[in-house]
């Protein structure tokens, strides 16, 4: 096994997720492997620079997710990885990389299309006022802002569908999209792209045109593949 660097410091917000992401990481790369003790929690607390109540956070983070057990008096232990809940975005990219959302990707080409077909056909009035009011991305706003507008965007659609099921279906992976856009908003110009596609899918389903709207997103879809790729190239 290659040589693993040590944990590093943590200094910024949301201290508790970088320490579960580290903790994370050193078990994917084979430190902590199933069955394993961790660290006791005043330990990690001084390696991190942090208190053991952030610690403890952390801890429970990975508990939540079926990587760790806590057992009072036996400390905590690394479960098999048959346990985790990999349908956890953080989970699923560190066990995969990248390659998953080339799988997130066709994920949303098999069911999007469709979403927004069905949407055209069966969404209301109020549902369609409520679409054209998140299909802009303004230039004022945060990364974060566009990652929620641009969620929210797509599960109107979803919702608007009159199928509680296919929302259900897309709202699963909900953080997995949002790491996404996260991504392909980091891109030069493809924030203008999603904004220009989001106002031709709007147009397409407020005319209740299925096949518009269907292949609107079908178009959508290769411009947000395009700007991973791109993202990948930027920031290898």
């Amino acid at each position: 096994m290659s040589e693993i660097a040590p944990f590093r410091s943590v200094s910024s917000e949301k201290l508790s997720e970088q320490i579960s992401r580290q903790l994370l990481e050193r078990i994917i790369a084979g430190s902590y492997k199933p069955g394993d003790l961790l660290p006791p929690e005043r330990d990690l607390a001084t390696v991190f620079g942090v208190s053991r109540v952030v610690v403890r956070e952390g801890l429970n983070s990975l508990v939540s997710k079926g990587i760790l057990t806590v057992r009072q008096g036996r400390g905590t232990t690394v479960n098999p990885i048959k346990d985790w809940n990999t349908l956890d975005p953080e989970v699923l990219m560190l066990l995969h990389g990248d390659q998953v959302f080339d799988k997130l990707i066709q994920f949303r080409r098999i069911l999007e299309p469709e979403l927004a077909a069905l949407a055209a056909q069966n969404i209301t009035q109020e549902e369609l006022e409520e679409l054209h009011a998140f299909s802009d991305l303004p230039d004022t706003d945060t990364v974060e802002d566009h990652v929620e507008r641009d969620t929210t965007f797509h599960l109107i659609i979803a919702r608007a569908t009159q199928n509680p099921v296919l929302l259900i279906v897309l709202t699963s992976v909900s953080e997995l999209l949002r790491e996404s856009r996260r991504r392909t908003f980091a891109v030069p110009n493809e924030l203008a792209k999603a904004r220009d596609w989001h106002l031709v899918l709007y147009e397409a389903i407020s005319r209740r045109d299925p096949a518009a709207a269907r292949q609107a997103m079908l178009t959508h879809l290769s411009q947000v593949e395009s700007g991973l790729k791109k993202y990948n190239t930027l920031y290898p």
